[in-house]
This record gives C-alpha cells, sequence and structure tokens, in this order.
C-alpha cells in the first residue's frame, strides 16, 4: 500500500503564508490595547484593516491615527512591511545572515513570488531586495522626518521621526496608510519636499526590484545596456505619470484644484498621477473629482506599478504586451516584437489572462456591492472595488459606510490583487500532478472582428 505524500506548492506557500500574517494581524487588531478607546474594533474591521495593511492596500474603515493606539499602529506597519516585500523573503533573510541552507521549495517560492524565470540566484535576489528595501526606506525615513519637522506644525523629534518611519515604510510598500490627521495628506497640499520624498519613494517600489537592481548596475557600469524589461518598465511608467499628471491638471484645472495655485495645481496633479499606481495616499479628496477624472483614475488603479515590487493592479508589463500585440496585428504582423526583440506567445497569454481575470474579479464585486450597497453611485463602487482589486487605498468616502458583506468583497478583492489571480489559480488547482497537453489539436477557423 503505497501513501501519497502531498506537499505545498510556491503558490500555496504564498497563498497560505498572507493568510496567516492576516490572521495574525486580525486577533491583535481585535485587542481592546490596540484601540484608542479600550474597545474591541470587532473582528471584521480587524480583518480589513490587516488584509488592507498585508496586502498594501490602504483603504481603512477606521482613521488610523485617530482609532489605533502606537501598539495598534505598530501592528499594521509590521503588517505593511512583511506584505510589502513578503514574509518568506524575511525568514530566508534570516536564514542567510545565519548560514543557515535555503531548501529547494523555498527557492521556489522566492521564485514564484517575485516572477523570476529562472530558480538560480535566489539567495542573491533576497539579499538584495532586503537591501534596496533597508536603504530605500532609511532614506526616505530621514528625509520625511526632516520634513514633518520643517512643516512648523508643533511636531517633537520624536513624533517627527515616527511619522518618518512609518510613511516611509507605507509609501515604499505602495500601502498609503497615514497618521497624520483626518485627510490623509490633505494637510500638506503644498508642501513641495514632502510630497516629492513620498512620491520618489512610491516610484521606486512600484517600478520592482529587479528594475531597482539593473539601474543600480547601470549607473555604475555606464557601458551596459538596459534590458527589454527595464527598458518597458522605465518608458510605460515615464508615459503613464506625465499623462495622468497632463490629464488631471487640465480636468481639474478650475475643479478640485481651483482653489490652489498654478504650482499647487500641477503638484497635486502629479501627486495624483503616482499615488494612483498604487500607494493610496491621497492630497485632494476623490470624492471632489469629475467623473471623468474617476473614470482615469479607475484606469490607472487597474494597470498598478511593475512586476516584482510592492505595487499591484495587472502591471506596466502587461500593458507594454497587450500594446505591442495590438499594434502587431494592425500591421499585419504574425510576431510580437518590442525593442527589436521577439517575445513569446506565452507572455501574451498570461497577460491576457491577467487582465481578464483580475477585470473579471472588478466586475463580480462591482455587481455584489450594487447589491449590497443601494444607493451608492456605480462610478464610486468602480473606484471603491478597482482601488482594492489594485491594491491603491484609495476611496471616494464609501469605506466606512460598507456594509459587512461589502467589507468582505473589498477584503477578498484586495486579497486576490496582492497575491494577483494567476498564482491564486495556481494555488487553488488540487491537480498539482497534471501533465500539460502533448496532443497536437488541427487547427479551427474563426471570425474575428
Amino acid at each position: 500500500m503505497t501513501h501519497k505524500h502531498w506537499h505545498l506548492s510556491a503558490a500555496q506557500a504564498i497563498l497560505i503564508s498572507f493568510a496567516a500574517m492576516i490572521a495574525v494581524g486580525t486577533a491583535l487588531l481585535a485587542l481592546p490595547v490596540a484601540s484608542q478607546n479600550g474597545q474591541s474594533v470587532g473582528w471584521l474591521n480587524a480583518l480589513f484593516t490587516a488584509t488592507s495593511a498585508n496586502c498594501v492596500t490602504g483603504l481603512v474603515v477606521v482613521n488610523t491615527a485617530q482609532h489605533w493606539t502606537l501598539f495598534g499602529q505598530l501592528v499594521i506597519l509590521a503588517l505593511i512591511q512583511l506584505g510589502g516585500i513578503g514574509f518568506i523573503t524575511i525568514v530566508t533573510g534570516a536564514l542567510i545572515v545565519f548560514r543557515r541552507r535555503i531548501g529547494l521549495r523555498q527557492r521556489l517560492t522566492i521564485q514564484t513570488m517575485f516572477n523570476q524565470q529562472t530558480l538560480g540566484g535566489m539567495a542573491g535576489l533576497v539579499k538584495r531586495v532586503l537591501k534596496y528595501t533597508t536603504a530605500i526606506e532609511g532614506t526616505g525615513a530621514v528625509l520625511l522626518t526632516a520634513g514633518f519637522l520643517a512643516a512648523d506644525r508643533g511636531y517633537g523629534l520624536g513624533e517627527a521621526l515616527w511619522y518618518g518611519v512609518f510613511h516611509a515604510v507605507s509609501a515604499f510598500c505602495n500601502a498609503g496608510f497615514d497618521i497624520v490627521g483626518t485627510h490623509s495628506l490633505a494637510d500638506f497640499t503644498g508642501d513641495w519636499p514632502l510630497q516629492l520624498t513620498l512620491m520618489a519613494l512610491i516610484t521606486l517600489g512600484g517600478l520592482g526590484f529587479p528594475v531597482l537592481h539593473e539601474l543600480r548596475f547601470h549607473w555604475a557600469h555606464r557601458r551596459r545596456r538596459l534590458s527589454v524589461h527595464t527598458k518597458l518598465v522605465l518608458s510605460v511608467s515615464l508615459v503613464l505619470t506625465l499623462g495622468g499628471t497632463a490629464l488631471f491638471a487640465l480636468l481639474e484645472w478650475h475643479g478640485a484644484f481651483a482653489a490652489f495655485s498654478p504650482a499647487q495645481k500641477w503638484l497635486a496633479a502629479a501627486f495624483e498621477s503616482v499615488t494612483l499606481r498604487t500607494a493610496g495616499f491621497e492630497t485632494v479628496g476623490q470624492a471632489q473629482l469629475g467623473d471623468l477624472s474617476k473614470l482615469i483614475a479607475c484606469a490607472l488603479m487597474f494597470i498598478g506599478g511593475s512586476p516584482s515590487g510592492t505595487a499591484g493592479g495587472i502591471k506596466t508589463i502587461t500593458l507594454a504586451v497587450l500594446g505591442a500585440a495590438v499594434v502587431s496585428a494592425l500591421r499585419g504582423h504574425a510576431q510580437l516584437v518590442i525593442f527589436r526583440r521577439r517575445l513569446p506567445l506565452a507572455v501574451l497569454q498570461k497577460a491576457l489572462a491577467i487582465v481578464g481575470t483580475l477585470a473579471g474579479v472588478v466586475a463580480v464585486a462591482v455587481v455584489i456591492l450594487h447589491f449590497t450597497e443601494p444607493g451608492t453611485a456605480a462610478l464610486d463602487l468602480l473606484f471603491e472595488v478597482t482601488s482594492a482589486a489594485g491594491t491603491v487605498g484609495l476611496t471616494t468616502g464609501i469605506t466606512p459606510a460598507l456594509s459587512s458583506v461589502g467589507k468582505l468583497v473589498l477584503a477578498l478583492c484586495m486579497f486576490i490583487g496582492r497575491l494577483s489571480p494567476l498564482t491564486l489559480a495556481v494555488a487553488l488547482n488540487t491537480r498539482l500532478d497534471a501533465h500539460p497537453h502533448t496532443v497536437a489539436y488541427p487547427e479551427a477557423e474563426v471570425i474575428v472582428g
């Protein structure tokens, strides 16, 4: 009699690690000591907050600064950090420090988490992730601490330092949690140093660790050419950031930005364009935006940042691949070519799967919320769901008023968005011993267009 041994796949290990972190975070945030009023926030609100923090989203049902104690804020900060770079990354880093062997399954999990093509060099990847995270967050914390001290709002050194550390981690991990007031960063609308620092942290976190490493290597060795991946990430990110800035300035110049000076309007537009990919901080209330601006915001939140980073969404590379496929089809080309390099069909198939599944998640969630949140405008529901699925964290203001079902739906959207629909599908697939089809099927002709 044979016994079938069951082992966790890499995708299942990632899913369980995030679920475990959320469960622990929920238990801690539900404790009375986590709330300033000395009463438990309730398991549902604790679950929502833990999921939002660990999935680096930023949607909240209670004000982070006003409701949570220092203990609660520390729990949220830990969830953000662990969710941003992965609990498994931290564990692997500890094993490296103590010179312990990293097993094959752990290497496979790291490979899956950061979407690497090969299994080699996983220990080096983990070292780079931890090194860049420490350096960027540390630098950001120093700059933000100086910014909060210079803001002339009566902050002491200890308070400014805590604000600097918290927001540096929150920004680099693209989480969007803030602890400075009632309306996110609305009190710092004209603060250029503070906003530029946050925008830089958000952008660096959203580029992805492989791109950060390649840029650093390129800076040290000027003759080295950038890879197609890095070129795509930089070019698409630049187009989306500049394009978003121009569109928001054009649409909201006399709208949501009307009370600002011309310089502040451009700063607000740039910050809006950056934070939508996928940080969740805001200097202007999203409810003040016009309908067209909200639709553009939904598009940017859906796209998100870049692979192997801390941002969510379908990713910039996915958008670039789909765009290249459209151009190739219009030109009648049989191959998918980007920067004079041919991409395999599997890349296009994966891009289509990512877009299709995440769009399906958003559509189903919007329909459910239409019935659970009666009276809420459809565009606001779309904004809320896209923000959750894209792990952004911006809201038009309806999050605290959501029903219990609505909160659970958004929590699930955040979870799916952080893991990515494909990772979740692989993790839930019990047919781990299935083999790919090797049968060559006859071709069929269909009419398209």
